[in-house]
């Protein structure tokens, strides 16, 4: 059996949100804490009588816009916003995107519109030693006309606006922020223009294309935004970000509002959406990996004499299965029931994993992607978890790390040491940790005494020297 680790003329619509870079920061942290939470703590893999226990699901944050005026109303288009744009580029551009979209209206004696608004986002982008954000934003507004004030005019009064802030952004630039010359785009609706931004402060890089167009009473806007990042740097430094050049986010911009002009230009003239027939991508899910029950390999039979002492009356168990490109091999050594002093029992679990990888890069990327992700809950607590600060082990492989986790949830109360370790195309993983109870209560009982991280420490130590020298007989 194998148990797991691991956004006195009539208003426009509001302007699009405002830069979410601190709503991002939260995201990539929720998302650092579930990875790291998902994949490290000990949780039972094969065996049908347990339970698994991953950190919760944070609750979805999603950006607000305000509505206006009290006379705010819940309305939506008649026509799906999100199938306005060539679902070949938003692949393109935005792989793997989560699709969400928000509608709102406002009608007073001065302004009366419905707007909707689409997002493709992805800010999880792993790329070799790098992560990437990509999103696309599509805000489509219907206005009608109020007293002696048209659609049409409505429309143009917020065109106008946006090309009024792009031009004066553009002529009064700051060291923290620059806006490119507005670009007039011909042939894309009966208006259309672009524009850049990036703004470089203490806190916050980034930069985006971004458009406005009109077709009669409708105004489209489009925004893209791009940027990557080491894994490595720091969950709220700017180090080694880099952006979407001026150039690129452009021409970009220029082929969203030119698709956009398409698809409003068909459903004003109730045509069927130029890509309506074209089929979307949803994200995939990661397989989860299903192991096979195996002989306890070669690798691991070194480990025997080391494993009876940290983990005794176990023969151990071994299964593999595929994680991506490698191919996973799981030994363990699980015993809850070691006799301890008088009333106590002991639980000792010991896993080894091994992980190879097609090439030494691939194996390198893995071990840059893990260590980033554990970075991002180094000396933090959150549901029961708590994690230690991240050792180096000069020395151990080309490259290796370790840390501790404290566990007091539901499922289980433990302590444990866990190190990766790169050995060529190789990453092995070595988790070893335990705790003390009273006889006759559960590996959860609120009573328990966790392991001394020392000796934690020095049997996972211990242990992956072991398998390391297996590896390289």
């Amino acid at each position: 059996m194998i148990y797991g680790q691991d956004t006195t003329e009539p208003q426009g619509p509001p302007p699009p949100p405002a830069q979410r870079t601190r709503l991002w920061m939260v995201v990539a942290l929720v998302g650092v804490l579930a990875a790291a939470g998902g994949g490290i703590v000990t949780f039972l893999l094969i065996r049908p009588d347990a339970a698994v226990v991953a950190v919760p699901d944070a609750a979805v944050v999603a950006p607000t816009t305000s509505p206006g005026p009290s006379a705010s109303v819940e309305a939506t288009l008649d026509v799906d916003v999100c199938a306005m744009l060539d679902p070949d580029e938003t692949d393109r551009l935005v792989p793997q995107a989560e699709i969400k979209s928000r509608s709102f209206g406002d009608q007073t004696v001065l302004t009366s519109y419905i707007s909707e608004t689409c997002t493709w986002a992805n800010r999880d982008i792993s790329y070799k030693e790098t992560r990437r954000m990509r999103e696309i934003t599509l805000d489509v507004t219907q206005y009608e006309g109020v007293g002696t004030t048209t659609a049409a005019k409505g429309a143009m009064i917020h065109y106008d606006s946006r090309l009024r802030s792009y031009t004066f952004a553009s002529e009064h630039p700051t060291k923290e922020r620059y806006q490119s010359k507005p670009v007039m785009i011909p042939g894309v609706g009966e208006q259309a223009v672009v524009s850049y931004q990036w703004t470089q402060a203490a806190d916050a890089r980034y930069a985006f294309g971004e458009g406005i167009g009109r077709i009669g009473g409708v105004t489209f806007e489009v925004k893209y935004q791009a940027s990557q990042q080491d894994k490595e740097a720091g969950l709220f430094s700017t180090d080694t970000k880099q952006s979407v050049t001026e150039e690129n986010a452009l021409r970009e911009v220029k082929n969203l509002l030119t698709q956009a002009s398409a698809s409003i230009t068909a459903w004003k003239a109730k045509r069927p959406l130029p890509y309506a027939g074209k089929p979307r991508s949803v994200p995939t899910p990661t397989p989860t990996p299903t192991p096979v029950p195996i002989v306890l390999p070669a690798s691991c039979v070194t480990m025997k004499p080391l494993a009876a002492k940290l983990v005794p009356g176990t023969e151990g168990a071994a299964a593999r299965s595929e994680e991506g490109k490698a191919k996973v091999t799981d030994c363990q050594w699980w015993n809850d029931m070691l006799p301890a002093k008088p009333g106590t029992i002991r639980w000792r679990n010991l896993r080894a994993t091994i992980r190879a990888f097609p090439d030494a890069a691939s194996a390198r990327y893995y071990l840059i992607d893990r260590r980033s992700r554990n970075a991002g809950t180094s000396n933090s607590s959150i549901g029961g978890l708590s994690w230690g600060k991240l050792d180096k082990f000069p020395g151990l492989g080309q490259d290796a790390f370790g840390y501790t986790i404290k566990q007091r949830t539901d499922t289980a109360h433990i302590a444990t040491y866990t190190i990766y370790v790169l050995d060529g195309k190789n990453v092995v993983s070595l988790l070893f940790g335990g705790s003390d109870r009273p006889t006759g209560t559960p590996i959860n009982s609120s009573k328990t005494t966790l392991m001394n991280l020392k000796e934690a420490t020095e049997g996972a130590t211990s242990a992956i020297r072991s398998v390391l020298g297996a590896l390289d007989d």
